[in-house]
């Protein structure tokens, strides 16, 4: 994650933080908020602005949905003109005279970024063995170890063999919609391309696929028409 910072006094201080704190993150100093769309790359980020910015915040804030506006200003007045914006900002720094002196606020504000951040990917994952994690939109589908108290999870990237029942698994992804399955499988319908009903086959993205049970097939099938209507 990278924090676009403007105002070359900044890099610094936040850098200090930075290395005291070991958080992940890349500074990347820009000449003018305008410069960060043009350069805003892989989401989401940090982005450091001044109270008179928001014009561009608002744009930032179109295209990083989960990223982090930090505003620095030397008015606490203008703060208001910020909130009144709707823009969504993490945090607010009134610049102090020397600016060794915002040490503390940049890293309260870097401190809340990284908490949000670690349960927002916390939350788009799937976690398994207390330590191992895969986002959801790389799973591909769950199935059954025959014999076995385990179950072998295949992603974009490859598989894993988790030691728990199947059924647990689907106890616990009962709230999300994109899971079907029956039997020794639970599908991810979002990477789902094409199920085959006569000869019992169901495609994935990146040229996976299974041979499935006839009820397996018709479950599927029902509940990514249901998820995917056309």
């Amino acid at each position: 994650m990278r924090i676009f910072i403007v105002e070359e006094q900044l890099v610094q201080i936040t850098k200090e933080v930075i290395d005291a704190h070991q958080y992940p993150f890349d500074i990347h100093l820009v000449s003018e908020p305008a410069a960060i769309l043009r350069d805003i790359g892989e989401l989401p980020n940090i982005y450091f602005l001044t109270a008179d910015s928001a014009d561009d915040a608002w744009q930032i804030r179109e295209l990083d949905v989960h990223g982090y506006l930090i505003f620095f200003t030397d008015c606490a007045g203008a703060l208001h003109d910020i909130v009144g914006q709707y823009i969504a900002p993490t945090a607010y720094i009134v610049r102090q005279e020397e600016i060794s002196r915002s040490w503390d606020d940049i890293a309260f504000a870097l401190q809340s970024v990284f908490s949000r951040e670690t349960l927002r990917q916390n939350t788009n994952c799937f976690v398994f063995d207390n330590e191992n994690r895969v986002a959801y939109e790389d799973i591909l589908y769950f199935e059954t170890i025959p014999r076995t108290r385990k179950v072998m999870l295949h992603t974009r990237s490859g598989t894993y063999i988790i030691a728990d029942f199947l059924k647990n698994i689907k106890a616990e992804l009962v709230s999300h919609e994109e899971f079907s399955g029956v039997n020794s499988y639970l599908i991810n319908l979002n990477n789902v391309t094409r199920i085959d009903r006569k000869n019992g086959i169901i495609a994935f993205k990146g040229d996976a696929q299974i041979h499935a049970g006839r009820r397996v097939i018709s479950t599927v099938y029902k509940d990514f028409q249901a998820q995917y209507p056309h």
